[in-house]
């Protein structure tokens, strides 16, 4: 009776792994057949297409920035992958128009003291800014998102924190290959790096 029963649970645990060892062959196969889950892909291109950066001053945190380069590919995957939607849909046509005259970038933006946080005032404490083949380009638009506005997802997909405050922040399109975003005050400067 023992033996049966080892048999048994040998038998079931060795069906389990090859069943375990084989859904990652048929996940594979599917993707190049041309199935594919755009969270996943999306959240690759998210993580390319995003930087991040602390900005420290007397050993205390002054700020924390995590900027997205938003293009109209990435927003397509943010609106099929995280919102389960279609991209083509009126609602979107807007967003996807801008793209075409604006390079836009998702700011999630932290300051220890909230009424530094201000980027979309024009009396900003700081400023904003892509600095680019010798040219400094300012802002067409600074816009604070609301966490109920659907476009706030995407923060939260780059293990975003509640105290962040979320911007879009829009620019003239250009002709530079490379931009730094930059954010600055006379306590100090962020500077990111963008293709």
């Amino acid at each position: 009776m023992r033996k049966v029963r080892f048999y048994y649970l040998f038998g079931v645990f060795m069906v389990l792994l090859i069943g375990l060892s084989s859904c990652s062959s048929v996940k594979e196969s599917l993707y190049r057949l041309g199935f594919r889950s755009y969270k996943n892909v999306y959240m690759n291109d998210l993580k390319e297409n995003t930087k991040n950066y602390t900005l420290y001053r007397d050993f205390s945190t002054v700020a924390k920035v995590k900027v997205t380069h938003f293009n109209k590919e990435l927003f397509e995957e943010y609106v099929k992958g995280i919102l389960k939607g279609n991209p083509n849909t009126v609602k979107y046509k807007p967003f996807l128009e801008q793209f075409k005259k604006n390079d836009i970038y998702y700011v999630a933006f932290y300051t220890p003291d909230l009424t530094l946080n201000n980027l979309e005032l024009e009396r900003s404490f700081w400023s904003v800014y892509l600095s680019g083949c010798g040219r400094i380009i300012r802002p067409k638009s600074i816009k604070f998102i609301d966490k109920d506005d659907w476009r706030s997802g995407w923060l939260y997909s780059v293990d975003g924190n509640r105290w962040f405050r979320e911007y879009i922040v829009e620019f003239p399109k250009g002709s530079c290959a490379h931009n730094t975003f930059v954010i600055s005050s006379f306590l100090g400067t962020i500077a990111l790096r963008f293709k």
